[in-house]
């Protein structure tokens, strides 16, 4: 009793009489005192176990309350690439701005995803969306999402009319795309060769360059599904489902190494991620 009240704090009398209580609320003897030495009774060991179990649930409910506090209370900092930012970004901020109304956003909008990854490197950014990964920068970087690319047409295109368009199909057209290896680039590549066709490629150095030649009806466009979602939606583009030809790009988040994101971050990345597939694990290291 007496080391009891001295790690408490309190008096050695304190101690008994709040033993006491318990006894008398349970109606049962919980220790039983001898000249030497005081120990518990069945019940009240059993009494301790179910406290225990009891406090611990309490103190993982105080640390989930605290990390939902820092949600509300922290500052997200990110950037990305100007592609990454205008279709996949955008409603996902603003969904996580509607939830968490009290956390402070600063968010760049590069022009490329090595200007992402600088911020990152620079610190003025948390951590970076990106769609291009290399060697010689010391980032964390691992695969969030993989995004279809689509084949995108005017509606007045001849593709546009077939009802089954193949492979074989856009052999006779030209393919308007990035250089390699931004938007999925080179897994576009590969799939024509697996398949053996070699149609006309033209590359522009913008998305934007891209749909305006696609919209033109000059032709066919190899884009991220959320860069031409309001093209479509608006009736500028149609959606050319090719069979056997299924692309796609991979999203990535970078950060500085061995450095936790914050749990601002975290929450805006568990929400993000959801936006397309699962992606193939990679290095850690960028």
């Amino acid at each position: 009793m007496a080391r009891a009240a001295e790690e408490l704090l309190v008096a050695p009398s304190s101690v008994s009489m709040q033993i006491q209580e318990l006894e008398k609320r349970y109606r049962t003897r919980l220790l039983v005192r001898g000249p030497r030495r005081t120990v518990p009774t069945a019940a009240g060991s059993a009494l301790y176990e179910q406290v225990l179990a009891l406090l611990q649930g309490l103190d993982a409910v105080e640390r989930e309350l605290s990390h939902m506090g820092a949600v509300e209370r922290g500052t997200l900092r990110f950037a990305s690439s100007r592609t990454i930012g205008a279709g996949v970004v955008r409603p996902v901020l603003q969904s996580f701005e509607r939830a968490h109304p009290q956390v402070d956003v600063s968010y760049f909008i590069m022009c490329s995803s090595q200007q992402a990854k600088a911020e990152v490197l620079d610190e003025r950014a948390e951590f970076a969306l990106v769609g291009r990964i290399g060697s010689g920068w010391p980032l964390d970087v691992r695969p969030l999402f993989r995004e279809p690319l689509v084949v995108a047409v005017a509606p007045d295109h001849p593709l546009a009319a077939e009802t089954q368009p193949t492979l074989e199909s856009l052999s006779r057209h030209v393919l308007v795309m990035r250089e390699a290896p931004v938007l999925g680039r080179e897994q576009v590549s590969q799939l024509l060769a697996e398949a053996g066709i070699s149609p006309e490629i033209l590359e522009l150095g913008s998305t934007e360059a891209i749909k305006a030649e696609a919209v033109a009806g000059r032709g066919v466009a190899v884009l991220p599904r959320t860069t031409v979602t309001e093209e479509i939606a608006g009736g500028a583009l149609v959606s050319c489902s090719v069979a056997g030809f299924e692309p796609y790009r991979t999203v990535y988040l970078t950060s500085l190494s061995k450095t936790p994101l914050s749990p601002v971050a975290q929450s805006f990345v568990r929400l993000i991620k959801g936006r397309g597939m699962p992606a193939e694990p990679v290095g850690t290291s960028l």
